[in-house]
């Protein structure tokens, strides 16, 4: 007993002796390791940095794209605005009866009071003259204020080089300001439109815009112009529109419209007493814009994120700006995460060092060890904590090898394809959604393997028999040392939303078939002309190469084109003989008619200027505008040559039906009127199997 215990005694003093001797080396690896994990911490923070500012210029420039492509967007629609309410002043600057009044008083301008008191004593030439023109001068007003009271303006007037007016829609109207005879002079010296600023009244914003009247027969850029057309509208309702926010609209987002008069700014707010408010700090604009910057909100207390673009021809600016504290609440997140990984990471890294110095030392620091654990205890909590978010996220998540074998899924997943997250370990994608699937699957990660960049695609999946419809982001799963060791999906289903655009999509087609079937009541000789129209219209811009927007186009503007038929006079539809010059002026108002019914619906696609342009010509000899060449797009030239084919093929009321290569002989022969290469695009389709279907069938 005593021998064993001596034995201990040694031992103890020998494993004593064999401690100290190596203490003083392991202090200093503990304090190599202790560098190391402060070289770690400070590159892992550098590169925290850095990863957060690069995430914050990419955010900024993802944020400055959209809003400078919606300042763009309304900018657009503000100009063709602008556009049409020019192009309505021009039936009065167009008109050759104001022509020739502003002309004739444009050479008695120096006796205007005459024309006013219209004096009965007046004699000579002259006096007749004046006598002649005060006559006509009720019937001018009265044209002017029916043109006004039809295109919803709220006055107009006609102004002479001198700035006064000699036609008005009111006797009541006031005089003239100062700056509105220098914008009307204006427009008469330069021969140009001219829009002034808006005007805030008690019935709301007033926009006043010249057009300069030329003489009979004028060049426009040789003739100087006799007379100016003041017109005012009030925009209040307009510009309230153009504001509004749209269904993409995002939260924290808002379209300012500013003005710029006088070197002073205001705010355009029709829904706000005042209407115009000036802007207290005026902003900096460089040319045409207000560059992309953070800086404080126009009128409320709040940093944001904006930029301005100008509206041609009109002092006018649309300013998109966004709360910087919304905008950038993803880098928080990302903040977060980044920080989190970080965490993780370190403490991994501390549990290596542990478990490095517990083999150095042995089992005398067991104190050490414990503190270890109570650490790697720690780590497993945070593990707990991902494995909790992870297994809560709606989108499926899966990691695939390079082999295409599944080695991670999220419940969500599992959840979805009706199996177990260890049954689909090991599986492919084959196994899981079956052959076809999988082989569009296979498509996306051969481009993600050889890119080694992610991919986005939008896939229909059936899943336990039920049709879904996702999202699939693929993004290359890669180690540090920068090998491929598979990849990533995430799929989002997005089911309920392509379901609503399918849905929609049919409400729309069925409501532009019903607008056909109304035009074919009105009209029995139209029967079935739209259907025909469409199928032909498609096969002659696919055979053409066209691209989906255009084969779009021409199939819903044929339901469409016959509309404004509705409110022609059905038996001027129906006559059976030679319309006279008259009737066709009138049968060629149904391009004006559909305009009217279809101006304020929103497509996506040309739609109404190609229904405008199908009426025209390429010799110019066509209607409504006599368009010519390129001026008449490619959609407009397929529906002309379609229209004209299908009218011919079927039976009007004043001719029988023709036979289809009679119609092709009238096609041809009409040289310079319709395109060539359409013409020869249509006798190709009717020439295929889908075109002799479309033929039989109508």
């Amino acid at each position: 007993m005593s021998t064993q215990r001596a034995k201990n005694d040694i031992f103890a003093e020998a494993l004593a002796t064999d401690t100290q001797a190596p203490l003083q080396q392991k202090k200093h690896l503990l304090r190599l390791g202790l560098w190391v994990l402060l070289l770690v911490v400070s590159l892992a923070l550098f590169l925290i940095n850095w990863g957060l500012e690069n995430k914050r210029q990419q955010l900024e420039s993802t944020i400055e794209k959209r809003l400078e492509v919606l300042a763009k967007g309304r900018v657009d629609v503000i100009s063709v605005w602008l556009s049409s309410l020019a192009e309505q002043g021009k039936r009065i600057t167009h008109s050759d009866l104001f022509k020739l009044y502003a002309a004739e008083i444009d050479l008695i301008e120096a006796d205007m009071s005459l024309l006013l008191t219209s004096p009965l004593s007046e004699t000579g030439a002259n006096g007749d003259d004046i006598q002649q023109l005060a006559a006509q001068l009720p019937l001018m007003e009265n044209m002017l204020r029916e043109f006004t009271q039809y295109s919803d303006f709220l006055s107009g007037r006609v102004i002479n080089r001198s700035g006064h007016s000699f036609i008005a829609t009111d006797a009541g109207t006031t005089a003239l300001t100062k700056e509105q005879i220098e914008q009307a002079k204006t427009a008469l010296s330069e021969n140009r439109i001219i829009f002034s600023p808006t005007e805030a009244s008690g019935n709301g914003l007033i926009l006043h815009f010249y057009l300069p009247i030329l003489p009979p027969q004028a060049d426009p850029q040789q003739q100087q112009a006799v007379a100016v057309l003041q017109l005012s509208k009030n925009v209040s309702g307009k510009i309230s529109e153009i504001l509004s926010p749209s269904s993409l609209t995002e939260e924290g987002e808002r379209t300012r419209l500013l003005q710029h008069k006088n070197d002073d700014y205001a705010e355009l707010v029709p829904w706000l007493p005042g209407e115009l408010i000036p802007l207290t700090q005026k902003p900096i604009f460089i040319g045409q814009q207000l560059p992309f910057a953070d800086r404080d909100a126009l009128r409320e207390q709040t940093k944001v994120y904006s930029l301005a673009l100008k509206v041609p021809d009109l002092d006018w600016w649309v300013l998109q700006e966004i709360d910087l504290t919304i905008s950038l609440s993803s880098l928080g997140d990302f903040q977060r995460m980044t920080i989190g990984l970080f965490t993780l990471t370190s403490l991994l890294f501390l549990l290596l060092v542990g478990a490095l110095w517990w083999k150095l030392i042995g089992t005398e620091h067991r104190k050490m060890a414990n503190q270890f654990k109570r650490l790697a205890e720690q780590i497993e909590k945070q593990r707990q904590l991902l494995d909790s978010i992870n297994g809560n996220l709606s989108e499926y998540i899966g990691l695939k090898d390079n082999s295409g074998q599944y080695r991670y899924v999220n419940p969500a997943f599992a959840e979805a394809v009706g199996r177990t997250q260890d049954d689909l370990i090991g599986l492919d994608d084959a196994a899981i959604f079956g052959f076809d699937t999988s082989k569009r699957l296979a498509a996306s990660d051969r481009k993600v393997i050889e890119s080694r960049e992610p991919e986005t695609i939008n896939e229909s999946i059936y899943l336990l028999s039920e049709l879904h419809h996702f999202q699939i982001s693929k993004v290359p799963f890669i180690d540090p040392e920068g090998q491929l060791n598979g990849i990533i999906s995430t799929f989002r289903d997005v089911t309920e939303i392509i379901e609503q655009q399918q849905k929609s999509e049919r409400s729309t087609r069925q409501t532009i078939e019903a607008l056909a079937k109304t035009v074919e009541l009105n009209d029995p000789h139209l029967a079935g002309h739209s259907r025909l129209m469409s199928a032909l219209s498609v096969e002659i811009a696919k055979t053409l190469g066209c691209s989906k927007q255009v084969v779009a186009t021409v199939e819903t503007a044929s339901f469409l084109s016959q509309v404004g038929k509705i409110f022609v006079d059905s038996e001027l539809l129906q006559k059976p003989g030679i319309l006279t010059e008259e009737e066709k002026k009138e049968m060629e108002k149904h391009v004006e008619h559909s305009a009217k019914i279809l101006h304020d619906i929103e497509f996506d696609l040309p739609i109404l200027e190609s229904i405008q342009q199908m009426n025209e010509l390429l010799d110019g000899s066509g209607y409504p505008q006599g368009l010519s060449g390129d001026e008449i797009g490619l959609p407009a030239r397929i529906l002309a040559v379609s229209n004209s084919f299908s009218a011919m093929l079927r039976p009007r009321s004043y001719r029988p039906a023709k036979s289809r290569d009679d119609v092709f002989g009238i096609l041809d022969d009409t040289s310079g009127k319709y395109d060539a290469k359409v013409i020869n695009a249509l006798r190709e389709a009717t020439k295929s199997r889908a075109g002799e279907e479309i033929l039989k069938e109508h």
